[in-house]
């Protein structure tokens, strides 16, 4: 973790938000690890404006009928942040996107198997920076004043930069 996947879809996230024209509706769900469909249904009604699912009252299908037949009339953005195994887009509700509905679902993950398994067959790879792309990031987030307030930091500052390994949230 820590190369910024779940930046780059916040940032998808916000530029989908902000053209309104694009989607109707952005879902932003973090599925995780241990998430559920029953999580990722209920994530997804509230964004869509369904009374809350969480009550129990009805089953998974039912659920995931009712979050279709919203979906289905509206174009959407599903983006799932975190995802460990395939998400079964049927499952929780979501209609598949296809070229003549305009819906887009788009997902971080770090199992390049799981990319395979969502049907994606070019994935987009995140990867940690390079030496001297670290290197300004960190100049950048430290900021000249810090670097040039004592000769010995500058040496320090490289050597933390460094140890960072081209991570970008450690930088």
């Amino acid at each position: 973790g820590g190369v910024g996947k779940t930046t780059l879809l916040t940032q998808i996230n916000n530029k989908f938000s902000e053209i309104s024209d694009r989607f109707e509706v952005v879902i932003w769900v973090v599925v995780s690890k241990s998430a559920t469909v029953r999580k990722i249904q209920r994530d997804i009604a509230q964004k869509v404006g369904l009374v809350e699912m969480g009550s129990g009252e009805k089953d998974e299908n039912q659920r995931a009928l009712d979050i279709y037949n919203v979906l289905r009339r509206r174009k959407f953005a599903l983006l799932l942040d975190d995802i460990w195994e395939k998400v079964d887009l049927k499952a929780v509700g979501a209609p598949y996107p296809t070229r003549d509905n305009g819906c887009k679902v788009a997902f971080t993950t770090r199992c390049r198997d799981v990319c395979g398994r969502m049907g994606v067959d070019d994935p987009m790879e995140v990867s940690c920076l390079q030496p001297d792309e670290s290197w300004d990031l960190f100049q950048r987030t430290v900021g000249e004043n810090t670097l040039g307030s004592h000769p010995d930091i500058p040496e320090l500052a490289r050597k933390v930069a460094r140890k960072c390994r081209g991570l970008p949230l450690a930088l």
